[in-house]
């Protein structure tokens, strides 16, 4: 059964020459010398002076009926970030205070979560409390309203699963993340309505008592021992450095037909320490800080609509790297895989997508990433910077490359509609013995200053078709470290180079290529020809019409072709037409439909390709 909480929400506010202040607002908070947070005025209700209990500043102004379907979970803790308020019920509403209240359990049972507000002092910042450590089973927290300086922090068993449900929750944090759960526990995440989260941290602070700005500093840690500070650029002692403005210690999914709009400088808009999934929703990411969607293990995106703007800074200065997917890429089994959904992803000084493995099987997906140059293995370059949390490096080497995806070992598609556009490699498999597949699917992709598709291993097409456009200077639109083996597929690639015509490997499928020296005009190079160029092609097998391509409009040094009806090692077994008549194409310039190809006018024109 899909765990979903479905809410329906009469909220009726009986204000009647009442003030009520936002939740966050400085003004309405007492001298901290008390249990009680004062969140101003709510008509007549209590001021909540008690220290804990539900009947603790109950307010008779606050009319709210929450019907629920418990099913998938029976206990529940509802937030009103708007006036500060808790509820197990969704009926009969208590203020958050700075004490701790209890629910499902007082503090002298087994089980128990507390509620409280962690105040900042000296500022109007702050952090609503969950804390379920010793709450046994599943917990779902309901967060509604807006909250203009401060966060929620679920602290869970780390063993049973969290539900948090987001309906129009606001929130602009302070030095703390918009939603953070820790402990290690799974969290399921469901979006409905219209949520925003933005971040207030900054990026090369440090935020929490971790970090210092003078060597010798100390704290105790969870366990009580003394521990050294870390040394910082600034310090924040009170904050969170939880990487994400959505984080998760555990395994975290997030569904659910609404909207979620992150906006941070800091680290990831959402992100997991083990494996984020993405199972529905439209969320529009933001970053100035890291990046878009982390998870230290693996990203899963099987559903939703995905917007990511990066910019990250790559100098002598400054380094860091925006990416719209990431993972740990020091942890060799670190994945991605792309399932279904919509992803748009636009950065600049970053990648797509980064991780050791990526697998990609359906969805319809666009990458532009755009970036500086010159910062590669060999170029030497060194910087001088701090990191998301402060610590300084010095002189320290600095590689970059804006590829759209890379993926240290594996690349992988089996599906789905990719698009790749970028300023270095459009697709990168960077280890030695990695290995490029491609299985099904569509893929374009476009580079401006690199390789189409380089992979430092092999390189398999065997289904699926591609076209992979890399026209500069000595690129290539298909670059292996070691060979192309083609067995199956449909594609069109045109490189700056004609040099990668020598790793082509193949058996049953072969592929046909005009080659030059420079090919400019699309010079169809020493083959024989009755054109002198040509912008698009169109091959016959035995007089039906098997290809066809309109070329891209640039000068390019090899243009290479295949699909399965090229089976023959003679060119008397094919006639390659200069001049067709194209009407429409089915992808990127490439007729693939029986429908499409039928209708294309071959022209008179001849050309004889080489064969590999």
């Amino acid at each position: 059964m899909k765990e979903k909480i479905i809410v329906k929400k009469i909220i009726h506010m009986a204000l009647a020459g009442a003030l009520v202040l936002m939740f966050a607002c400085s003004a309405g908070y007492d001298d901290g010398n008390s249990n009680s947070v004062n969140y101003g005025s709510t008509g007549s209700g209590s001021s909540g002076s008690s220290s804990s209990g539900l009947s603790a500043g109950t307010s008779t102004s606050y009319n709210s009926t929450v019907t629920v379907d418990t099913e998938a979970y029976s206990n529940v803790i509802y937030l009103n970030i708007t006036d500060g308020k808790v509820s197990s019920d969704g009926s009969e509403w208590t203020e958050i205070l700075k004490s701790k209240q209890y629910f499902f359990g007082e503090s002298t049972d087994s089980s128990y979560v507390a509620v409280d507000y962690k105040y900042d002092s000296g500022s109007s910042t702050g952090l609503i409390r969950v804390n379920a450590t010793s709450f046994s089973g599943e917990l779902a927290v309901y967060i509604s309203g807006t909250m203009t300086t401060g966060g929620v922090k679920i602290q869970s068993n780390g063993t049973d699963k969290v539900a948090v449900y987001l309906n129009d929750a606001t929130i602009t944090s302070s030095n703390y993340p918009c939603v953070d759960i820790t402990k290690g526990s799974p969290a399921v995440v469901d979006v409905s309505g219209t949520n925003t989260f933005a971040d207030g941290r900054s990026y090369g602070t440090g935020y929490g008592e971790e970090y210092s700005t003078s060597s010798g500093s100390t704290y105790t840690d969870d366990d009580g021992a003394t521990v050294s500070c870390t040394v910082v650029k600034t310090a924040v002692s009170e904050g969170s450095d939880s990487k994400g403005t959505l984080y998760c210690k555990g395994d975290m999914t997030v569904s659910g037909s609404g909207s979620l709009s992150v906006t941070q400088a800091y680290k990831n808009c959402i992100a997991s320490k083990s494996v984020l999934t993405i199972d529905g929703g439209t969320f529009t990411l933001t970053s100035t800080g890291k990046n878009g969607l982390m998870g230290d293990t693996g990203v899963v995106v099987n559903d939703g609509t995905i917007t990511f703007k990066g910019t990250g800074a790559i100098s002598s200065s400054d380094y860091r790297k925006a990416c719209g997917i990431k993972t740990d890429t020091d942890d060799s089994t670190s994945y991605v895989y792309i399932n279904g959904g919509t992803l748009n992803v636009t950065t600049y000084n970053g990648k797509g997508i980064g991780s050791s493995k990526v697998y990609i099987a359906g969805g319809t997906n666009t990458f532009n990433v755009t970036g500086v140059t010159g910062y590669t293995n060999d170029s030497n370059k060194t910087a001088s910077y701090y990191d998301a949390d402060g610590v300084k490096y010095s002189n320290t080497s600095i590689t970059f490359a804006a590829e759209g995806i890379e993926g240290a070992s594996l690349i992988e598609i089996n599906g789905g509609k990719t698009s790749v556009t970028a300023t270095d490699d459009g697709i990168n498999v960077s280890d030695s013995s990695a290995s490029f597949y491609m299985n099904d699917g569509f893929l374009y992709v476009k580079s401006t200053g690199g390789d189409g598709i380089d992979c430092n291993g092999n390189l398999y097409i065997k289904g699926g078709y591609v076209v992979s456009y890399a026209p500069t200077g000595s690129e290539d639109s298909f670059d292996s470290g070691n060979k192309i083996y083609v067995t199956g597929g449909t594609f069109a690639g045109t490189s700056g180079s004609s040099m990668a015509i020598s790793e082509y490997n193949t058996s049953g499928q072969k592929v046909l290529y005009f080659s030059g020296s420079s090919f400019s005009n699309r010079q169809p190079g020493s083959s024989s020809s009755s054109s002198s160029s040509f912008s698009k092609v169109a091959v016959q097998v035995s007089g039906s019409t098997v290809y066809a391509y309109s070329l891209p409009s640039s000068s390019f040094g090899l243009f290479v072709m295949s699909c399965p009806s090229f089976t023959s090692s003679s060119t008397s077994s094919y006639s390659v037409y200069t001049a067709p008549t194209i009407s429409s194409n089915d992808f990127n310039g490439l007729c693939y439909e029986s429908s499409t190809l039928s209708a294309v006018s071959t022209g008179s024109s001849t050309s004889t390709p080489s064969i590999k």
